[in-house]
């Protein structure tokens, strides 16, 4: 085969890589942060109706925290340009 034929892949950083095992192959932000919603939303109700009060009020704060980390690295990959890339 000539060189002029042979197609390189762009290089993208290790860390993108990495995290393409929760996001899929062809990540989208909107879906992210949706699921990202969902989840949390699903883990208060199931501790506010489930638990007794100081115990549900601590999950439910600590439920709250990992949601905050969780857009918080949303919106650096976004940042990073890993939501536009086209697969």
């Amino acid at each position: 085969m000539s060189k002029d034929t042979v197609k390189e892949a762009p290089q993208s950083s290790t860390f993108l890589e990495g995290i393409a095992f929760l996001t899929g192959e062809n990540p989208n932000a909107g879906s992210f942060v949706l699921v990202v919603g969902m989840i949390t939303c699903v883990f208060i109700a199931g501790f506010q109706l489930l638990l007794p009060v100081p115990i549900s009020h601590l999950l439910t704060g600590l439920v709250l925290g990992v949601a905050v980390i969780s857009f918080l690295m949303g919106a650096v990959l976004d940042t990073l340009g890993y939501f536009d890339t086209q697969g």
